[in-house]
């Protein structure tokens, strides 16, 4: 195996400001919810902000309402690490709240009128994506493909096949919730350093995922996860604990194996090093 090794000093991570952030962009206070360990995201809105303006990726957990019975596309809610979170709340960026009790329905008619308008809207938008498409091959379509029906009353509770159930916000103008502001966090040592490694990370620029799928603590991506592929997967360490060689070996094989570099970072204080392991072939 091929070792090589870097040394950086961070900065503190309990600091008052992230350098992950830019200073040019004025930062908003979004809502996080927090449930049993999990810290979730509900709308589009507040997920397109922290991914584009943060970059913070995730990873979405929902199916889709129309198609639950599958696990290829996903939806919203966004799920984030508990790392990340605690970066953003330190940062001023996020509220962090907890649901009390059951909410109750307090207009189950607005609710109801809300569905019917939002179908109406996917079928004006369907009708008229239908009918620019034809343009392009027939000189004079017709204005109502007559096969999808989209005219009518539409039944909520059985709508057209061709409508998709997708809520791209969170509708609680229809429900009596009470939160709690969650402000304190009950962080373990391994934890405290995976929030300095992910901080140094972002510092410099990379994007960071949760790496558990294979076999270290993160995933790091020089740019946008949708355009590029993971450079490292990085595991978190203590410089007073000594890895076992077979720990090393299984870990930069199995990065090896799909094709990206092993990178140990051990922590001391605000201090990050990073030790990179590659296989090379014998000569």
């Amino acid at each position: 195996a091929v070792v090589s090794t870097q040394s950086t000093g961070g900065s503190n991570v309990f600091a008052e400001e992230s350098n992950s952030i830019s200073s040019q962009q004025e930062a908003k206070k979004v809502r996080i919810y927090h449930k049993d360990g999990t810290y979730l995201v509900w709308d589009a809105a507040t997920a397109i902000y922290l991914r584009e303006k943060l970059g913070i990726v995730g990873v979405l957990s929902g199916t889709l309402p129309r198609k639950p019975r599958q696990n290829k596309i996903l939806g919203l809610p966004l799920q984030l690490i508990k790392e990340e979170v605690v970066l953003l709340h330190v940062c001023g960026v996020i509220e962090i709240v907890e649901q009390l009790g059951v909410p109750v329905v307090n207009s189950e008619k607005n609710y109801i009128k809300y569905l019917e308008n939002s179908y109406k809207e996917q079928n004006t938008f369907l009708q008229d994506r239908i009918f620019r498409k034809s343009c392009q091959f027939v000189e004079n379509p017709a204005n109502e493909p007559a096969h999808l029906n989209l005219t009518g009353e539409i039944d909520i509770n059985n709508p057209p096949y061709h409508l998709q159930r997708v809520f791209l916000r969170q509708s609680t103008e229809f429900w009596d919730q009470k939160f709690s502001e969650c402000k304190n966090f009950v962080l373990s040592e391994v934890e405290k350093r995976r929030i300095v490694v992910l901080r140094d990370l972002r510092c410099r620029g990379y994007l960071v995922t949760s790496g558990s799928k294979f076999g270290g603590d993160f995933l790091v991506y020089p740019g946008d996860p949708l355009v590029y592929h993971a450079y490292f997967v990085v595991k978190v360490a203590s410089r007073e604990r000594q890895m076992e060689a077979v720990d090393i070996l299984a870990f930069s094989r199995l990065a090896s194996s799909v094709k990206k570099v092993a990178v140990i970072a051990t922590v001391s204080g605000s201090d990050v090093s990073y030790v990179s392991l590659q296989w090379s072939g014998l000569k």
